[in-house]
C-alpha cells in the first residue's frame, strides 16, 4: 500500500510516525505517516500559495455561489479577495518548524 492514512488536522508530527512498538499485541514495528488534508478550499489555497500576491489571486478564483443564470460567482466578482487575504496574511508566514526545515 503506497497511500498513507489521511487526517484533517494540521499536525506536522503525524507526517512521520513509528507504530507497533507495544510488543506482540500491537503488531510489528513499522514506519508510517499521515498525509495532511485540508478542511476547506481556503486552507488548500493557503498551503499552495507562494506569496501574498499569489494568495490573493487564488482566493479571487474561489466560487462562492451561482447567479440566477447558473453562472459561477467568485470571491473576485464580489471584490472580497482583499479582505480575505488580509485575514490570512499572518498565517502565510512560516512557523518555526517550517523555517528549520529549509
Amino acid at each position: 500500500i503506497t497511500w498513507k492514512r489521511c487526517v484533517d488536522m494540521n499536525d506536522r508530527q503525524l507526517r512521520n510516525v513509528v507504530d507497533g512498538l507495544g510488543g506482540r499485541v500491537n503488531g510489528v514495528p513499522r514506519e508510517d505517516g499521515f498525509d495532511i488534508t485540508v478542511a476547506s478550499e481556503i486552507m488548500a489555497i493557503l498551503c499552495l500559495a507562494k506569496d501574498i500576491d499569489d494568495l490573493k489571486e487564488r482566493i479571487s478564483k474561489i466560487v462562492v455561489g451561482y447567479n440566477f443564470e447558473g453562472n459561477p460567482v467568485t470571491a473576485g466578482d464580489l471584490k472580497a479577495q482583499g479582505a480575505m487575504t488580509a485575514l490570512l496574511k499572518d498565517a502565510l508566514k512560516p512557523n518555526l518548524v517550517q523555517t528549520l526545515e529549509h
